[in-house]
């Protein structure tokens, strides 16, 4: 039996927490790691688990809104943490990875700033309410 049956509390509307990572990368990209050490820390803070998915640019299975993307890319719903304009172009296969960097104030750094991605997880655990 319900807690809170519909007819005691009419008022009360559905509420759903939708909070879905990925983390996109490029094959051989050494700043891959780093991204998923700040998703480890943004997630243990959030206090939600530390669960992504993760796509290989470069695998035939990697769906299309995560192609061409740079290296590291994180996604929270589908938003990139981080957006911009993205000057990758298609490349050559075995060409190498595109590691992506990012802007942090002043500074350039090699994933996403932590502060963009606990951001994008915060708006993201906000409730929707249905």
């Amino acid at each position: 039996m319900p807690l809170h049956p519909p007819a005691r509390y009419p008022w009360r509307s559905p509420l759903s927490l939708k909070l879905h990572i990925e983390l996109v990368f490029d094959p051989g990209c050494p700043n891959v790691d780093l991204a998923r050490e700040i998703l480890t820390q943004v997630c243990r803070d959030a206090g939600v688990p530390a669960v992504w998915t993760e796509w290989n640019s470069e695998d035939p299975e990697c769906p299309a809104h995560a192609i061409n993307r740079g290296s590291p890319t994180v996604l929270v719903n589908g938003e990139d943490v981080a957006p911009g304009p993205h000057p990758w172009a298609a490349r050559e296969p075995d060409a190498g990875p595109r590691c992506r960097v990012y802007r942090d104030g002043d500074s350039i750094v090699r994933a996403p700033p932590k502060s963009r991605v606990q951001e994008a997880v915060g708006a993201a655990m906000q409730p929707d309410v249905g």
